[in-house]
């Protein structure tokens, strides 16, 4: 009875957590770094489901679907591998990614073939090499997802505290579902060797692999930053022009700022009830004006433009800031030059031209702005668009 429920909770917990990423994905525009969780999703869930009932209801002999649901499984595979790649590189739809599944939509074939169209002496024969592909499947992508991850996300650097903190959260999240995606493969290699029965799911141990997806959605629910990729800092600036979108740079709360100076302490008392309508003001001035273009802007300027004192404007940066203002101008004119890029600002002018107009003194500064930032260079940038 255990057993049943917590098939049957992972699968309609997988069918909420499918809806909530593509809800989700809206944030994304065109990448495809959630379209292929929501495959794994999909068919993870389905074919548990599918499971449950065929357990909980024998009578109903709907073992040709479970079947075919545990055959899709191939396609699962390569998407782990996809997934991680664009959280990388964040690309759009890109033809390449469909040699992925050739393997996974002819096992699917052979299968069905095999199912409707060859005897049952030879049929056990199929399921048998199919699951040796499988398996195959698992190691080669396995490997490849280690040396992706190893080389691009777990070690991944940056000067700016937000970006850290987003790396932080990806190197974390890549982490847990690769060790989950490890951990199915050697359940289903403990239950071969148990059972001796290769190439045949035994749903006595269909439990443990829904105990793994149960906490792979709830992660993701629990969690949705993870949802987002690298490039977290430019969507929530798009995301939104009317309220504080940048909570990773700000924060709000008292206990996180340490005052010591009795000043200070007084100098908070008058700003804590404008605190929140103040940052929105930095924010929108900083991000939709384009004044950060111009090299020589100060806290001065800003004050003059927004008509908040500087000593408010400075109060803010130094407790209510995880970036000091020279960062925070990074993020800035960074956000600005990929905006400009991908509105096609490259096909006309150079990148040194980019990095003038964006507000930067030196070519230099700006490409190690850019790298740190968004996690790529210019160039593998430009090529996206």
């Amino acid at each position: 009875m255990i057993n049943i429920l917590i098939i049957f909770s992972s699968a309609f917990l997988g069918i909420l957590c499918t809806f909530f990423i593509y809800k989700k994905n809206d944030y994304q525009q065109e990448s495809l770094i959630n379209k292929f969780l929501i495959v794994i999703t999909t068919i993870a869930s389905l074919r548990l489901l599918f499971h449950g009932i065929q357990i909980a209801y024998p009578s109903l002999h709907i073992i040709r679907l479970t079947n075919f649901w545990d055959v899709c499984i191939a396609a699962i595979i390569p998407c782990f591998y996809l997934y991680f790649e664009n959280i990388i590189n964040e690309v759009k739809f890109n033809r390449d990614n469909l040699k992925h599944f050739i393997l996974p939509f002819l096992l699917i074939g052979v299968y069905l073939i095999g199912f409707f169209f060859i005897c049952n002496r030879y049929y056990d024969v199929i399921r048998m090499i199919l699951s040796a592909i499988l398996y195959l499947g698992y190691i080669i992508y396995s490997t490849k997802g280690f040396i992706l991850l190893k080389n691009n996300i777990w070690f991944r650097k940056s000067e700016i505290k937000s970006v850290q903190l987003q790396n932080k959260l990806i190197k974390n999240w890549s982490i847990f579902l690769y060790i989950a995606f490890i951990l199915i493969l050697l359940i289903r290699i403990i239950e071969t060797a148990i059972t001796k029965k290769f190439g045949q799911f035994d749903n006595n141990y269909l439990w443990m692999p829904s105990l793994i997806w149960i906490s792979i959605y709830v992660k993701i629910i629990l969690t949705p930053e993870i949802l987002y990729g690298y490039n977290f800092l430019n969507k929530t600036i798009d995301a939104a022009a009317e309220k504080v979108v940048l909570n990773s740079i700000w924060f709000t709360n008292e206990n996180e700022a340490t005052i010591t100076s009795e000043k200070d302490k007084k100098l908070y008392e008058k700003i804590k009830p404008m605190l929140k309508l103040y940052i929105h003001q930095i924010e929108e001035y900083s991000l939709y004006s384009e004044a950060f273009r111009n090299t020589e802007l100060s806290v001065e300027d800003i004050s003059i433009a927004i008509k908040i004192p500087v000593s408010h404007i400075n109060f803010i940066f130094k407790y209510h800031c995880r970036e000091t203002y020279t960062d925070f101008k990074k993020i800035v004119r960074i956000h600005d030059a990929t905006k400009l890029i991908e509105n096609g600002y490259l096909k006309t002018n150079t990148i040194e031209s980019l990095s003038i107009h964006c507000g930067f003194s030196s070519y230099n500064t700006f490409n190690m702005a850019f790298k740190s930032i968004t996690g790529h260079t210019t160039q593998e940038y430009a090529k996206r668009y």
